[in-house]
């Protein structure tokens, strides 16, 4: 039963509120005192007689401050505390703004209560997503003392991934406060050289347990002149090819599809009565040429994260509720002046087009989507053309920049995707690219290909 009475607001005593910062704001108080409380608050009292206020703590404190006499409150009955502190979210956020602290404090506190994330998003009317991931903000000292220094949700979110690696958290802060539109990219390069970094370990162990001594100098330099060899450029003193049991070591190479490669080696081969055949490796490579081996595999680490990001935005781009508005101008252009591309995405990469719609890499997937019946014809059609663009990206793109690609990561950037520094090679030289021969396109890597692998491999 609801009964609206009169009451003193000095009268009144608020419950502990979601709000960590009251503001009171000079507009707002001087149109209560000239025009007092419009809107009635709501309250319940107890059994004492006590009246606490569950919504309308700002005018209740406008009113106290303005020394009113009276305002209309609405006397409900009590609601639970989970129940009140979900109301009062949604009345304070339709009101002024929460704060991303106010908030995320205020679904931590319903989970004290035992409230789901899934039952909170439901009486707040927020994103599941986002609950979640103040969730688990609040779980840790390091991302709720990042959100409350400024950074948004999702970068405290990231900051409690990498909150064991205090490297890390340092280098995502500095991003977030010089660069933050380069935040995702530099996660995401965090998260690649984890992967990296573990794989290596665990093949290293793996070749350690079969007696093998894992050695980190590159031997696959033409100009390496050590006494270590791959077994499989040796051969016995009978000339008989070698085999994995010749071997007493192994080198761990990440080849350029990201899986890892093991060269087995013999640490002296000359000692142990081998020949190799052929002459030996000469021509010591110049500095320049080190150096731009160097920016080769750094570009290579920055385009693999790079990816991951762009295929992220794109999904969550098909997932708006709105296409983008020049879609179809795009495609259109696409068709004209990319077929190739367009025609990839709607032949052979199916799948993928039905993983950025939100689905499954499975047979019929994409087919299911299309046929619901609140699909957007205009958001499916965008989907696979984007398949066809990205499936025909690879390392090489930054390396050979094309029309395709420019087309592609231009119409990306003005969709609001932020372009990393090895995909603007792309954007920014692709014209030049068109308008020059292919011989001057980009400096050609003078080394061969297994170097550039094994090159790779020594930084990690």
């Amino acid at each position: 039963m609801t009964v609206l009475e009169q009451i003193d607001p000095a009268q009144l005593t608020i419950d502990a509120n979601v709000r960590a910062d009251v503001q009171l704001d000079k507009a707002f108080l001087a149109s209560i005192k000239e025009h007092g409380v419009i809107q009635p608050v709501v309250a319940h009292r107890t059994e004492d007689g006590t009246v606490h206020v569950l919504y309308g703590q700002r005018r209740t404190l406008a009113a106290v401050e303005n020394k009113l006499t009276e305002m209309p409150v609405y006397i409900v009955d009590s609601l639970t505390e989970a129940d009140r502190l979900a109301k009062q979210v949604v009345e304070n956020d339709h009101r002024q703004a929460l704060t991303e602290v106010d908030r995320a404090d205020a679904f931590h506190q319903l989970s004290l209560l035992g409230v789901s994330a899934t039952q909170i998003a439901r009486k707040t009317g927020a994103r599941k997503t986002v609950v979640d991931a103040a969730l688990k903000v609040r779980s840790n000292d390091t991302a709720t003392a990042a959100l409350a220094g400024g950074m948004t949700l999702e970068m405290a979110a990231v900051i409690e991934e990498f909150s064991d690696d205090a490297a890390a958290v340092e280098q995502l802060e500095h991003t977030a406060a010089k660069d933050p539109q380069w935040f995702n990219h530099a996660a995401q390069r965090i998260r690649d050289d984890r992967k990296r970094a573990a794989e290596f370990a665990s093949m290293s162990a793996e070749l350690e347990a079969q007696n093998l001594t894992v050695v980190t100098e590159n031997v696959l330099y033409y100009d390496y002149k050590g006494p270590m060899a791959p077994i499989g450029d040796l051969r016995t003193a009978d000339g008989e090819p070698l085999t994995i049991a010749d071997a007493n070591a192994a080198y761990i190479v990440h080849k350029y599809n990201g899986e890892m490669n093991v060269v087995f080696l013999h640490t002296d081969w000359k000692a142990a009565g081998f020949i190799k055949p052929g002459a030996p490796r000469t021509g010591a490579m110049t500095e320049e040429e080190k150096a731009e081996r160097r920016t080769v595999i750094e570009n290579n680490r920055a385009w693999d994260a790079a990816q991951s990001v762009r295929v992220e935005f794109i999904k969550t781009l098909l997932q708006s509720k709105k296409t983008p508005k020049d879609a179809l101008r795009f495609i259109s252009d696409s068709m004209g002046g990319h077929s190739y591309s367009v025609a990839d995405g709607l032949a052979k990469h199916h799948g993928f087009a039905a993983e950025l719609l939100g689905g499954s890499d499975n047979y019929g997937e994409l087919a299911r989507i299309t046929a619901k019946p609140s699909t957007r014809p205009e958001t499916n059609m965008l989907a696979m053309v984007l398949s066809g663009f990205e499936k025909g990206l690879s390392r090489q793109s930054w390396r050979n920049p094309s029309p395709t690609a420019k087309h592609y990561l231009t119409r990306l950037e003005t969709w609001g995707y932020t372009l990393s520094d090895v995909e603007r090679i792309i954007t920014d030289h692709g014209q030049e690219i068109e308008e020059t021969a292919p011989g001057h396109r980009l400096a050609e890597v003078q080394a061969e290909e297994e170097g550039m692998i094994a090159e790779e491999a020594t930084t990690e």
